[in-house]
């Protein structure tokens, strides 16, 4: 299979929560999801071709299968911070937000963080010119930069490129189960349209069907803790 593979330095602290967590409490993931990244190159489509252009881009980056390298290091670090949440009795109380307290984590990757989108040539050449005004993966501030121009990699089979993990379910990857930091991320689901994708249309994504979680085993072991923090580091 020929794999298009993108090397980007984060340049910012990453954030990015499970999507079954609440908004005043939930641990940060160490990487961005299969969705995140989907949904990152469909914004860059539509931001740099056209709105007129999302439904083949759409096609087309569903169709991308997905790998990832992830940074050397990766620290993460939490803390409690003030928010605004929505106020439930906004008109007795005569307010209509309410501050309160969230717990937050935020992640320094030390290293550079590489994807790898496989397909056919002619799929690979709609999505290269896309990847360079990809700029942040997560929540908006989670910053990143392309280092060099995409490279083509062939390998046999489906198979990733060396040292790359699948974003596919661990136990649809062949071999024994791998050593690692297990962690849930999401994915495009079976029923998701560009209807649902697209936030100015009334369709909603449901839970499940349109956003379905994957177990994914990260390459990280935990080498350090402390109050507030621990330090993984990649297992080579």
């Amino acid at each position: 299979m020929r794999w298009l593979v993108a090397r980007y330095q984060p340049v910012s602290l990453f954030s990015l929560k499970q999507s079954e967590a609440t908004s005043t409490g939930g641990k940060s993931l160490l990487v961005p999801t299969p969705f995140a990244i989907r949904m990152a190159l469909l914004d860059v489509a539509i931001r740099v071709q056209g709105v007129a252009f999302g439904p083949q881009a759409f096609e087309h980056i569903r169709a991308l299968r997905l790998a990832l390298r992830p940074p050397r290091w990766a620290v993460v670090n939490g803390l409690l911070v003030k928010i605004l949440k929505p106020e439930r009795e906004a008109e007795e109380r005569g307010r209509v937000m309410q501050p309160t307290i969230a717990f937050r984590e935020y992640v320094h990757l030390e290293g550079t963080l590489d994807l790898a989108f496989g397909g056919e040539p002619a799929l690979l050449e709609s999505v290269a010119p896309l990847l360079p005004h990809l700029t942040y993966l997560g929540k908006r501030g989670s910053f990143l930069q392309l280092l060099a121009p995409p490279e083509t990699v062939e390998t046999a089979d489906d198979q990733p490129p060396e040292g790359f993990i699948p974003l596919v379910p661990w136990n649809q990857t062949k071999g024994p189960f791998p050593l690692g930091h297990l962690q849930r991320l999401d994915e495009w689901g079976p029923g998701l349209t560009f209807e649902k994708a697209n936030v100015y249309t009334s369709e909603k994504i449901q839970v499940g069907r349109d956003r379905i979680p994957i177990e994914v085993v990260l390459p990280y072991r935990p080498v350090q803790a402390g109050r507030g923090f621990t330090v993984y580091e990649r297992v080579e």
